[in-house]
């Protein structure tokens, strides 16, 4: 590959969702009400506030896996290559970059003159420092295992970097540009130790903002950052203001309290859709709803059950009962957005097939299960309950369990099988590098516990398919393996019901400007400006 040259840059942004407030119903009154009677109410021009579903759960990027805090790290801290709105590649602390012909030696070439917020200096040594860190295996961090193609990284000089990885990595530039691969600066990282990221004080990248206030579950305060390498940031605040409740949000964008808002339900899309005063931003995205199986549990540790439930649900009248307008129907495990996708079609609404599978199974008169979901997720309980009725068609009766988000996560945390009561479940899913390999290998293959393979699934073939494809760096091939291996979890062994691919929806006064969102679902503010009072309609 030849050196790509460096443009101008402009940070866009990127992945899933964590931790429900104990208190969300009064907080969010509070947030509301706080912001209503002359408390933090936006001042035109200097500050932006963006209502959030929930509070980040930390601000290390080698330790974070939602939404919330990467969209805020995406902020801070800078990676040295990233995605553009477009999913192409762009320079960010790298200035070029190059891989030799064995496909495992990348050159990176840094930028000169970039410091970090804590005064530190940005160079090879910093970013070889946090890789060290992330790959470690005593200190545990949640990313380790993205980066786990990588060997060594070497400092050739203070402004180049080597980085070597273990055998031919086909998603070694998605990998670079996920945000866990943000540089945190070195000094932070020996001051805080295992405290890095947890306060506003222990957060120091380069990027446009820096954080100057952290209030958990009330608010995230982001200030420009003046010596900022490149183009600064147009407003002086960025105010994340988490709102757990749906309702909530939607009152305080249209009273003005808050200036942009996301996971808006979809009546509320299409009212504000036709507000003068509101702009609805919308976007194909990494994301997909699906509910998954507990594969290790009877009755759906058998193909031909978790086919029968497949083939059971009707998505196309789902999705125009539920969410017109606003996803559309699965056609393979990943999204249209994520390189290597296949597009193996819509899962067909065949009640008779699902019956005769269900008698095959030994369930002739069909069976009773538990769909666990939680409100967190739009429509979340709405999508279990139409899931449920079309069920009892073919004799699965099915009864929903519905949990606070912090109480379902409990169960996606390195769990073994036997710990798992919940049989089928809601999860959103989708490739945060935008690449099948991160959308499929932690996600569906085999493990003992379930970081990422909540469901326990275990496919032979499928494994050894994502392992070569892994190690594919010819695009053709790779594409092969992993169509393959899409068949085989989607079509023949199922390890989810696929739903729907969502479209990232963030609706914003249309006083604001210049607000980026991105197909990986995150929404950053590094261009946004208030630039007039809205109109009110």
């Amino acid at each position: 590959m030849e050196p790509m040259a460096a443009r101008r840059p402009r940070r866009a942004a990127s992945r899933k969702v964590v931790k429900a407030a104990a208190m969300a119903g009064a907080m969010a009154a509070a947030a509301v009400a706080g912001a209503a009677c002359g408390g933090p109410r936006p001042d035109a021009g200097e500050t932006i506030v963006f209502a959030s579903s929930a509070d980040a759960t930390a601000l290390d990027p080698h330790n974070t896996t939602d939404t919330q805090s990467d969209q805020i790290i995406m902020m801070v801290y800078e990676t040295l290559i990233w995605f553009d709105e477009q999913m192409r590649f762009q320079p960010g602390l790298a200035e070029s970059w190059s891989v030799d012909a064995s496909g495992r030696t990348w050159t990176f070439r840094l930028r000169a003159g970039v410091r970090f917020h804590d005064g530190a200096p940005f160079d090879a040594e910093a970013v070889r420092l946090n890789f060290a860190r992330v790959l470690d295996p005593a200190q545990g961090h949640r990313r380790r295992a993205l980066f786990a193609a990588i060997e060594r990284v070497e400092v050739v000089d203070p402004l180049t970097v080597r980085i070597v990885t273990a055998y031919p990595f086909g998603a070694f530039e998605p990998t670079m540009a996920h945000v866990s691969a943000a540089i945190v600066s070195p000094k932070a990282i020996a001051r805080f130790g295992k405290e890095l990221g947890y306060s506003a004080e222990a957060s120091a990248g380069t990027g446009p903002y820096r954080v100057v206030r952290w209030k958990k579950d009330l608010e995230v305060v982001l200030e420009r950052y003046d010596d900022y390498w490149g183009p600064k940031g147009r407003t002086r605040s960025i105010v994340y203001r988490p709102i757990p409740e749906a309702a909530s949000r939607v009152i305080a964008l249209e009273s003005g309290d808050v200036h942009a808002i996301d996971r808006i339900p979809p009546a509320d899309v299409r009212r504000l859709e036709a507000r003068r005063d509101v702009v609805v931003l919308k976007r194909p995205s990494i994301g997909a709803q699906q509910f998954r199986f507990h594969c290790k549990r009877k009755p759906f540790d058998d193909p031909r059950v978790r086919r029968a439930v497949s083939l059971a649900i009707d998505r196309r009248t789902i999705i125009e009962r539920l969410l017109p307008g606003q996803a559309i129907a699965s056609t393979g495990p990943l999204t249209r957005m994520i390189r290597g996708r296949a597009d193996l079609g819509e899962i067909p609404y065949d009640p008779e097939t699902a019956r005769q599978l269900l008698a095959e199974a030994g369930y002739p008169n069909g069976f009773r299960t538990t769909i666990t979901t939680t409100p967190r997720y739009v429509m979340g309980v709405e999508l279990a309950e139409a899931v449920a009725a079309q069920l009892r068609k073919v004799g699965i009766v099915a009864s929903i369990d519905v949990l606070e988000w912090g109480v379902i996560r409990q169960f996606w945390s390195g769990i073994r099988p036997e710990q798992n009561p919940h049989e089928i479940f809601i999860m959103g899913a989708g490739a945060s590098s935008a690449d099948a390999d991160w959308g499929l290998r932690p996600i569906f293959r085999s493990h003992p516990t379930n970081e990422n393979n909540y469901g326990f699934y275990e496919n032979a073939e499928f494994d050894d398919l994502v392992d070569r494809a892994m190690r594919e760096i010819d695009a053709e091939r790779r594409n092969a393996l992993y169509r393959r291996a899409q068949e085989i979890v989607y079509l023949e062994d199922p390890g989810a019901i696929w739903l729907f691919d969502n479209y990232h929806i963030v609706a914003v006064r249309g006083s604001v400007k210049g607000v980026t969102t991105s197909p990986l679902g995150v929404t950053t503010f590094e261009a946004a400006e208030v630039v007039a009072d809205p109109v009110q309609r």
